[in-house]
């Protein structure tokens, strides 16, 4: 949870200074530069995310693999492409990456998480909610490169903001059921103060 939070505080700092860029400073090729950024600070923030959930040392040595890839790729990607244009493909890459991250974190869970029921766990609605975000944008991230019929991106946009919507909702149903985790753990507790010491039912009769 707490990688969690680090990527909310930094994606909204990220949103801020886009927008500031966008409507204020009205430069184009600082606004792709700081969506490139948004995009490998997303792409680091779950590969650490599942670094911890993800059981298997071996996937673990993929993912952190996988995590230096992107960042060298995006960096030549940004370099081979024109300063007015977006380029799709890291999006691509990074919907694809987690498309296969989250089914295999699933399946730990399956497997080796019997204590409670999944839908208890934090981690469970956190992928939950970035499976449908990545799903349901794989395709129009994939074909956005060739189309530029305004339809098509009216019609993306629509989708981009329904799916936006739906995991920024089971984002906050993972705060939510962090905190009610929290407080049963605390409840649970034994106070540090309490002097387990004082009964003695045999007193010492010499």
């Amino acid at each position: 949870m707490k990688v969690f939070f680090v990527y909310t505080s930094l994606f909204f700092a990220f949103l801020l200074s886009i927008l500031y860029i966008r409507y204020h400073l009205h430069s184009r090729t600082l606004d792709l530069l700081f969506l490139r950024f948004v995009i490998i600070i997303e792409f680091l923030s779950l590969s650490l995310f599942y670094y911890y959930n993800i059981k298997a040392r071996a996937k673990k040595n993929i993912g952190i693999t996988c995590a230096v890839a992107f960042i060298l790729y995006s960096y030549y990607d940004y370099h081979i492409s024109k300063n007015d244009d977006f380029s799709y493909i890291p999006l691509v890459i990074e919907s694809l990456f987690f498309l296969i991250v989250i089914p295999y974190f699933f399946y730990e869970c399956m497997r080796h998480n019997v204590a409670k029921p999944i839908y208890q766990s934090p981690s469970f609605w956190i992928s939950i909610a970035f499976l449908i975000y990545f799903s349901g944008n794989f395709f129009q991230f994939l074909f956005s490169e060739n189309y530029t019929d305004p339809q098509f991106i009216a019609l993306s946009n629509t989708v981009y903001d329904i799916v936006t919507i739906i995991k920024d909702t089971l984002l906050s149903i993972a705060v939510f059921i962090n905190n009610i985790e929290e407080k049963k753990t605390h409840t649970h507790k034994i106070p540090i103060s309490i002097n387990l010491d004082i009964f003695n039912p045999i007193k010492n009769k010499y």
